[in-house]
């Protein structure tokens, strides 16, 4: 490769991904739904886009391996050939034949050989080896001059696109494209161009010939987000078509508007790196000036430091949301590992989706994709049972697989969710006896969750026999490492015959946090603001013994463990101490379980820059990190995950 070319690899990599990503999606709309008209269009253009990518990058035989997807595409677009199993299957097959050629002509190699899937496509898109598709499916093109015309009712249809909306072209694109699958759009008003441009109040009109009536055109267009109403009016009369002179009709086609480019620009994760630490600097900079400003009683520089605040914490926050990445970059790569996976074990599996737009800071994103891929692959092996089981256990013969994420204060919660087999507390139990890791003695003192957090013990595997997916003990040990790494937390829930439920909590942001600084003889310690659910003086609680271990007792009643800072970082003999009288209490929130915790000083609130530990000093339990303070001083980040216990 030229240096000139190879100045354009990175962008070609990244934007040949996200194609691959859209039509792998594009094949499974398909195959759930062989009728919808619009991933066809997705997987057609996405095939084209790489193939005039990889011919200008000079990757010649990525792009005749595209080029051969989207002739075989451009039949099924033209009705020429059905959409089947072994079509969804070809193309997917080609999907991973074009990454492994990517992956091998950018590196100047040429290892790979994808003579067998060229011809398998090219036998494929055959008049002779072609299954017409039926009649009434419709066309399957974007592109009514491809086809003949379509029969039906003319329709003048008014689209009035909500006021709150800010992407009133996007809308318009929408109802525009979804009228011309179910038709032919013969015109427009006001013209696509101005459409486009955006020129337009809040309604257009669209004259539409299709043989679909007017209460399914209606539905169609109020299922598009910010479509506010439509009114259809029938019986309309056909725009007048000229003719050239042969004869033949010559009527110009109003054109269905195009997007305009994205106003985006690519900037490298090394230059959103430096941003962020640059940042922190000056967040740090910032806490000093705070404090030379209370020490001076400087009105002038109070006021100066009060309008560096306000900007520096817009500045933070927009640079923290370049790291904000949306969870469903990860997520979309998992319907077709499920899809595969499925078949591979002869089982039926539905895979849904939700929160696809949460944000996650990206390097915990960038880390959350291996942890998900043993929760999804035990999901479908042992998890959901075979077609006979289910039947023969009353359930439906296909099961479901859930992947959803949710936004929850300064946490991201993502869930792997399931109607299987579910797991039985009392067999894992067994089985975490028999290893040696509990006493049969102590089951009173374990909560089934507790028991089921034994399967996180590496090694540890409730399967009879090992399969290629499942059964070898690894997989749940691997999720909790991960994710406690990133400052999460792991939680199981289950019914034996229903199903599991394994929630993964993570911060939303791993650079810069809200913290609590508190205060201990001559040290102080930030705690995450996002564990701190109250503070309380101790003369607002009740200090009592449960068990020979201090505990307080709060407003609602109840009973939560006691803990003293000073003897929980070992400034002080002892270890579960009470309560001094001129103590605060900061109750702790994690996961659910709360704690008590005795502080001398309360601090401030103040957002701190998290630096990592020197590897001398990480594994402590109780620290998660460090940060620099206002005066120049060093404060340990307390992690509150680990620090009880």
């Amino acid at each position: 490769m030229s240096d000139d070319m190879s100045a354009y690899r990175e962008v070609f990599l990244s934007e040949s991904a996200e194609y691959l990503q859209a039509i792998t999606d594009g094949l499974l709309s398909l195959e759930a739904d062989p009728h919808d008209l619009e991933p066809v269009e997705t997987i057609f253009r996405g095939a084209h886009s790489l193939k005039g990518m990889a011919a200008a990058m000079g990757y010649e035989r990525t792009a005749d391996l595209t080029h051969k997807m989207e002739s075989l595409m451009d039949t099924v677009r033209k009705r020429e050939r059905a959409v089947d199993a072994g079509l969804i299957d070809l193309m997917l097959r080609a999907v991973d034949a074009v990454r492994e050629l990517i992956s091998d002509e950018s590196e100047g190699g040429s290892r790979y050989d994808a003579s067998a899937i060229v011809a398998d496509l090219v036998a494929s898109a055959e008049p002779g080896a072609r299954q017409a598709a039926p009649a009434d499916e419709g066309a399957l093109s974007s592109e009514p001059e491809r086809g003949p015309e379509p029969e039906g009712a003319v329709y003048r249809v008014t689209v009035t696109i909500d006021e709150t909306s800010v992407l009133k072209a996007v809308r318009a694109y929408m109802a525009i494209k979804r009228l011309g699958h179910m038709g032919s759009v013969l015109d427009t008003e006001p013209s696509a161009r101005d459409i486009e441009d955006e020129r337009f109040d809040r309604s257009f009109v669209v004259v539409v010939q299709t043989a679909e009536p007017p209460d399914a055109i209606e539905r169609a267009l109020l299922g598009i987000s910010e479509i506010a109403s439509v009114n259809v009016e029938s019986d309309v009369a056909r725009p007048t078509v000229a003719r050239d002179e042969e004869g033949r009709e010559s009527r110009s086609r109003r054109i269905v508007p195009k997007l305009a480019e994205t106003q985006t620009v690519r900037v490298s994760i090394g230059h959103l790196d430096a941003m962020v630490n640059l940042v922190g600097e000056l967040v740090i900079l910032r806490a000093r000036l705070e404090r030379i400003a209370r020490d001076r009683d400087d009105h002038e520089l109070v006021e100066a430091v009060s309008g560096l605040q306000q900007v520096t914490s817009e500045l933070q926050h927009e640079v923290m949301q370049t790291r904000m990445v949306p969870v469903g970059n990860i997520f979309n790569r998992f319907p077709r590992m499920v899809r595969d996976l499925a078949r591979d074990l002869g089982k039926q599996v539905d895979f849904e989706m939700a929160g696809l737009d949460i944000e996650l800071d990206r390097t915990a994103l960038a880390e959350l994709g291996p942890p998900i891929v043993p929760l999804r692959r035990n999901a479908g092996d042992p998890g959901i049972e075979s077609v006979e089981e289910r039947v023969a256990a009353g359930k439906p013969p296909r099961g479901w697989i859930r992947l959803s994420a949710e936004r929850e204060r300064d946490q991201v919660r993502v869930t792997v969710a399931d109607d299987g087999r579910g797991i039985d507390v009392e067999r894992i139990w067994e089985k975490a006896c028999a290893r040696g890791l509990v006493s049969a003695s102590d089951r009173e003192a374990y909560t089934d969750e507790d028991v089921l957090m034994l399967t996180c013990t590496p090694g540890f595997s409730t399967a009879e026999r090992a399969t290629k997916v499942s059964g070898r003990g690894v997989g749940m040990d691997v999720v909790k490492g991960k994710i406690e790494y990133l400052g999460g937390t792991v939680s199981l829930k289950t019914e034996v015959g229903a199903g599991l439920e394994v929630t993964l909590s993570l911060p939303l942001t791993l650079a810069i946090v809200p913290a609590l600084l508190v205060g201990t003889a001559n040290q102080t310690f930030a705690l995450p603001l996002s564990a701190v659910a109250e503070v309380l003086p101790t003369d607002e609680v009740r200090v009592t013994t449960v068990d020979r271990s201090p505990c307080v007792v709060l407003r609602d009643g109840s009973v939560v463990p006691a803990w003293r800072l000073d003897q929980l970082v070992g400034e002080s003999d002892g270890r579960r101490g009470r309560p001094r009288k001129k103590d605060h209490v900061v109750l702790v929130d994690v996961a659910g379980t709360r704690n008590a915790l005795a502080v001398q000083r309360l601090v401030s609130r103040q957002e701190v820059v998290i630096k990592p530990l020197s590897p001398l000093f990480r594994g402590i339990k109780g620290l998660g990190g460090a940060t620099v303070l206002g005066d120049g001083s060093v404060a340990l980040i307390l992690d509150p995950r680990t620090l009880f216990g």
